[in-house]
């Protein structure tokens, strides 16, 4: 999921990378400026990244309906699918870690049919998940065969990874064998409150090689997507004053009749202008729930959560 290929790599060190050097980042738009700049939220309200980023309602009448009216609706199918397969990567890295850490560099050898028996373990988990639900029993036996599909695909790069280095280099400490072959944090913890997020936020990935941000998505692709890995990058450089120029939005979909996950990538400078159109949409939300103001109905609800609310469905 989150390792580049070959052909990646070259676009971000040959063409993103010095592109982002080029073209600067304004000091006010770093976020360890938080605390002087526009940068400072307008009000003491926390909002997780996911709300500020997501724009599937026109008027952001959702966050309105959730946070001031206090309307809660059950997750659809489709997101509770995408929160199956996150988890699944949440522990399928961290797995191979550990293993490693606690066994030695000898266990890389079996590594790859040791990991594949934990996937009867995460197939249950998520059929747990789905039962309590009450998913329909079409998406749980797609869930089931696309788990399959991802968590053997990414213990095959996995093991790739580990022996490449371990083809390369004699001597190699555990812990210098992780940092090469798994570059990445997953679900990093992250404070947000000084830019008036979530205190308990979890970027999807960083890697830490590139300093590079990864937001995962199962959905179709959006331009505001990439506010999410935006989001994730001023709360590090407000945190850690490093800064965050290049992020990438990872999308996960499964072709029918396909035999692996299908993976493309969107890299992407985390510009002024992506910058500034996150404190936008921080600062709108926030203030529409500080004011209570119901901004109204959207052209479109027929993909929102909550429709009803809108169309009169429900009273």
């Amino acid at each position: 999921m989150y390792f580049f290929s070959e052909e990646e790599r070259k676009y971000l060190l040959k063409k993103l990378i010095p592109k982002a050097r080029e073209k600067g980042i304004t000091e006010d738009l770093r976020g360890w400026n938080w605390y002087s700049t526009e940068l400072s939220p307008p009000h003491d309200i926390v909002l997780p990244v996911w709300e500020v980023s997501d724009r599937y309602c026109e008027t952001c009448r959702d966050s309105y309906l959730r946070h001031v009216q206090k309307v809660s609706v059950p997750a659809s199918e489709e997101m509770i699918a995408g929160r199956i397969y996150h988890q699944a990567m949440a522990e399928l890295y961290p797995t191979a870690k550990r293993l490693i850490y606690r066994e030695g560099m000898g266990i890389c050898t079996d590594l790859p049919q040791i990991m594949m028996e934990r996937l009867p373990e995460a197939i249950i988990e998520a059929g747990e998940q789905l039962a309590q639900s009450k998913c329909s029993t079409e998406i749980s036996k797609n869930v089931g065969e696309n788990l399959r599909k991802l968590w053997s695909f990414e213990v095959s790069r996995i093991a790739s990874s580990i022996y490449a280095y371990l083809g390369k280099y004699k001597y190699l400490s555990d812990d210098s064998l992780i940092n090469h072959a798994l570059p990445f944090v997953v679900e990093h913890k992250l404070d947000g409150r000084y830019l008036g997020l979530s205190s308990n936020l979890s970027a999807d990935a960083i890697n830490m090689g590139g300093m590079l941000i990864c937001d995962l998505k199962t959905g179709q692709k959006k331009d505001f997507h990439r506010l999410s890995a935006t989001g994730y990058a001023l709360v590090y450089e407000s945190l850690y004053e490093v800064p965050i120029n290049i992020g990438c939005t990872v999308y996960l979909s499964f072709p029918k009749n396909h035999p692996t996950p299908h993976i493309e990538r969107d890299f992407f400078i985390i510009s002024d202008e992506v910058r500034q159109w996150f404190i936008e949409e921080r600062d709108n939300k926030q203030d529409l729930i500080f004011c209570e103001r119901d901004p109204g109905t959207c052209q479109n609800p027929v993909i929102c959560r909550y429709k009803n609310y809108c169309c009169g469905e429900v009273s």
